[in-house]
């Protein structure tokens, strides 16, 4: 057992130092989040359903019903092609009710259509989505029937759209600062979420790295090689941050366009413009230096490599929190008090940075990287007190 872990630990050690490792950290997410996505995707459309459609009214009016319906099915959900069968049942299974008919023609008649399948995939609630489509434009053609003959029988003249739809909702999209926005608006404003949310796999790469080039040498006993060498401490620390930036860049730059290619061949519009692409550069750099800074602090500072860990754990997760939470809560909406906790913690300035290019505003944009930077430097300083070769060297296994 004691030969077997240490061949295990140099195995562990050697890969941690092999070039091929680099090129699985950028690759690897390049390929792994668009695959899930194309696997996904063909898993979704090789699917086999047949959808069931039964008469039990026989009508002119419910075989007229049962032909529109076949032929909105016919047309598949979501690259989805659905075996439909007239007249028997199937996975999915819409039932036509006798007196279907009867009642549609009657002034006050009141019927229904019966969907009877088992839940749970989602290709299911898609047919449901579908037949309750139909089944509105069905009834809206029904109801402008009956408004048309009442108002025949009262000797009325009637719009039936107006009558029926006296309200209509009509959208503006706004700027933060009340400005009309363009019409694609909504569709920006959820990309700038997706990149957003992309900014953690940025954070990650940072963390891995720096904490390996300080305490990882550390645990390898090569760190009193580097520091008997002419060069200061401070030398050694922007050396080792400018390599971990490199690096990090390097592995952010494949996540991100990972994770955005993820939501695009997953169906989801995504447009990147010249402001919103401005903007996720510009954070992406001044977040991997702000992630390298305080880990470097950090790992400097850990008397371990568990503690390392631990306390690297701890930023991943603040990441994590931050970002994630971009995907679903409007940072102004929220109250005063959360928004000046969430100000204290840097990670989120890098995601506002984002929002605000969304919106055009670029003096906002400046003022959030303008804080990160400030949070950087204070992070650098912090590493370069704690990274003293007294600190270095001792070691704590």
């Amino acid at each position: 057992m004691k030969r077997a872990r240490v061949i295990f630990w140099k195995e562990v050690k050697d890969l941690s130092r092999d070039y091929r490792t680099l090129a699985y950290v950028v690759l690897l997410p390049l390929i792994a989040l668009p695959g899930m996505a194309v696997l996904a995707g063909g898993l979704y459309t090789a699917q086999q359903v047949t959808v069931g459609v039964v008469d039990l009214d026989g009508t002119e009016i419910s075989r007229a019903f049962v032909e529109g319906l076949v032929e909105r099915l016919s047309a598949g959900v979501q690259g989805v092609a659905l075996e439909v069968v007239v007249g028997g049942r199937g996975d999915f299974t819409i039932i036509v009710p006798e007196g279907f008919g009867e009642m549609v023609e009657s002034l006050d008649g009141r019927t229904y259509v019966e969907l009877s399948y088992v839940p749970g995939p989602p290709v299911f609630s898609s047919i449901e989505s579908i037949v309750r489509s139909y089944v509105a434009q069905f009834e809206r053609s029904v109801v402008e029937a009956r408004v048309s003959a009442l108002a025949e029988a009262a000797g009325l003249e009637v719009d039936e759209g107006g009558l029926l739809d006296p309200i209509q909702v009509r959208v503006t999209f706004l700027t933060p600062a009340g400005e009309p926005a363009g019409g694609e608006a909504g569709v920006v404003a959820f990309s700038a979420r997706v990149i957003a949310f992309s900014l953690f796999f940025v954070v990650n790469p940072a963390v891995v790295f720096m904490s390996d080039a300080v305490v990882g040498e550390r645990e390898r006993r090569s760190i009193e090689r580097l520091l008997s060498a002419p060069a200061t401490p401070l030398e050694v620390l922007a050396g080792k941050m400018a390599a971990s930036m490199l690096l990090s860049l390097a592995a952010a730059v494949a996540d991100s366009v990972a994770i955005v290619a993820f939501f695009v061949l997953s169906g989801t519009s995504v447009e990147v413009g010249a402001y919103l692409a401005a903007a996720w550069a510009l954070s992406t750099l001044a977040l991997v230096a702000f992630t390298s800074a305080l880990v470097a602090a950090l790992s400097a500072w850990s008397g371990s490599l568990r503690s390392a860990q631990s306390t690297s754990f701890a930023v991943l997760m603040a990441a994590l929190a931050v970002y994630f939470s971009s995907l679903v809560v409007d940072f102004d909406s929220l109250p005063a008090w959360a928004r000046a906790v969430l100000l204290a913690v840097p990670f989120t300035h890098a995601s506002l940075a984002v929002f605000r290019a969304s919106y055009g505003d670029l003096a906002g944009m400046a003022l959030h990287l303008a804080v990160l930077l400030a949070f950087t430097l204070i992070a650098v300083v912090a590493a370069r007190r704690m990274f003293t070769p007294e600190r270095l060297v001792a070691f704590k296994g």
